[in-house]
């Protein structure tokens, strides 16, 4: 079976041998049939995927980054709630085309070699985005493996190779600040009743080790997809109140546009009219 083919043009990248001219790849997400699947770097496959993304735009909720309503408002209840812990969360993309097959291939369909990709996505979103106010800090919200929980480590291991891609050492990826300790009722396709119940759960299972280490930082917490952003707002508590954290901050790859909404499946032509 043949896999379809994307020109990649590089003016410069983090490996000089490479710096100049059209580079073969795969195309996202078929990333596993690439010359770079697992060496990268990390520009090469931000650059492949970056066509296939539906980015948040002007018409994104600054603090949770669900479409706006046609009235300007946010839909999302977390927003507006004052028990909100969370500052804001960013998304990279839309739970969309490319972007929904991959997350998927990755967490359910067994291609767990995704995570280099999705790693690297992460770093360049990072250098792009962060780098005029970096994160003290940045964790996964922890999974659990084991009865009842996660078949892998799956955020933990889209942070470990961030980290691995990253030859700079340039972000503070930290594993172990914080942990989940038993399994919760999943949140993936459930509608907002029940990820507010996950989210109430998962506030319970969640642990600091070492709260020095959290103390006084901004913590990035990094996810795979949002919807609700109730999970997301659960380990902004725990690193608030058990580990001293100064602020907190989420970033999704995927934000799930919601079903009921008549932006919910924005395609990328339709992205792009919007942002221009």
């Amino acid at each position: 079976m043949s896999v379809r083919l994307a020109t990649v043009v590089l003016t410069m990248t983090a490996y000089p041998s490479i710096a100049a001219g059209a580079l073969r790849t795969a195309g996202f997400p078929s990333c596993p049939g690439c010359a770079y699947f697992r060496t990268g770097p990390a520009s090469v496959c931000s650059a492949c995927a970056d066509p296939e993304l539906v980015r948040p735009g002007p018409d994104a909720c600054v603090v949770c980054a669900q479409r706006l309503e046609l009235n300007g408002s946010c839909p999302n209840e977390l927003c507006r709630s004052p028990r909100r812990r969370i500052d804001k969360i960013h998304a990279i993309g839309y739970q969309a085309g490319p972007l929904r097959r991959a997350v998927n291939d990755y967490k359910y369909r067994g291609v767990r070699g995704l995570a280099d990709v999705l790693g690297r996505i992460l770093l360049t979103w990072l250098d792009e985005h962060m780098a005029a106010d970096p994160p003290g800090l940045i964790v996964a919200n922890p999974s659990f493996v084991g009865p009842g929980g996660q078949q892998f480590a799956h955020t933990e291991a889209v942070l470990t190779a961030a980290a691995r891609a990253d030859v700079d050492n340039r972000w503070p990826f930290d594993l172990a600040a914080i942990t989940k300790t038993e399994p919760t009722l999943p949140s993936a396709d459930g509608q907002a009743w029940s990820k507010r119940v996950s989210g109430s759960e998962l506030r319970d299972a969640l642990r600091i080790l070492d709260p020095t280490r959290t103390k006084g930082q901004f913590v990035l917490v990094y996810d795979d997809v949002c919807t609700t952003g109730s999970q997301l707002d659960a380990v902004a508590g725990c690193l608030l109140d058990h580990g001293g954290a100064a602020r907190v901050e989420g970033v999704v790859l995927a934000r799930a546009p919601w079903r009921n909404s008549q932006n919910a499946q924005p395609s990328r032509k339709t992205a792009a009219k919007r942002a221009t």
